[in-house]
């Protein structure tokens, strides 16, 4: 068969799930909470405008240390998506991360810092900044402490017998290369790169070449019902289309 193939974008609609994960050990992770707790703790016992000037000092180092933890588990920048924002924050949000309101809030954070010769805003702007920070830091917690190594993309209705699906290897532990292996119709599968999400092959071959192969190997193939014999399984690289890189990425960070 080609060395090259393209699968249909489809594919990218499929069910994912999170199959393997890394988990980050180290308790560095947990850091931001101390400065978080500090900043709350500044703010029930406000003694006025130096305590709110320190309670967002501590905020922003809560959201500092985070996102240059998340920076440095996922080197955003070498994700091969060219509509990402040259920002951090900006591609938090460009990646769904974390929540555009929520990182309104800690933009409006940096800026009262930026600004210290300006009064610190009122008790309950600061109670609001407090709570926004630590639900920024709660939906970034898993981020923190498990990077997501492989996921699973299964063509719905198939969950259970799972006649089609895609074993996917992505993500800053493979550099953000991307790597796929599983069973795809044959419709699905085409060797013309236009408008598809392109395949450098490792292997592929039918059902009948597959089943032929166990058979010689195994000298015993037990014939499975839900599968024709033009179905595919392959191995293979992605390549080229920035906008397959996209999608994939967007799936990768919805699977945490």
């Amino acid at each position: 068969m080609t060395s090259h193939l393209s699968l249909s974008l489809d594919v990218l609609s499929w069910d994912a799930t999170r199959e393997s994960s890394s988990i980050a050990e180290d308790p560095d992770w947990k850091k931001p909470y101390q400065y978080w707790k500090h900043a709350d703790h500044l703010l029930t016992h406000d003694g006025g405008e130096h305590y709110r000037i320190d309670c967002i000092a501590n905020l922003k180092r809560a959201v500092d240390h985070r996102l240059k933890r998340l920076n440095s588990l996922y080197r955003f920048k070498k994700i091969a998506d060219p509509k990402k924002p040259n920002e951090l924050l900006e591609m938090l949000g460009h990646f769904g991360v974390a929540r555009p309101a929520m990182l309104l809030e800690i933009s409006a954070l940096r800026n009262l810092l930026e600004h210290q010769h300006k009064a610190p805003p009122s008790t309950s702007r600061c109670q609001e900044l407090v709570e926004f920070i630590w639900y920024f830091l709660r939906s970034t917690d898993a981020l923190s402490t498990s990077v997501v190594s492989t996921f699973t993309l299964v063509l719905d209705g198939s969950i259970g017998n799972e006649t089609f699906w895609l074993s996917v290897t992505y993500g800053p532990n493979v550099d953000w290369k991307c790597s796929v292996w599983g069973w795809v119709p044959e419709a699905l599968a085409s060797k013309s790169s236009a408008g598809g999400i392109e395949l450098s092959l490792e292997s592929a071959e039918n059902y009948e070449q597959f089943s032929a192969k166990r058979a010689n190997l195994t000298g015993m193939v037990k014939p499975d019902p839900n599968r024709s014999t033009s179905d595919i399984f392959l191995k293979g690289e992605v390549v080229g289309r920035p906008e397959a890189f996209s999608r994939l990425t967007e799936i990768y960070f919805s699977v945490l």
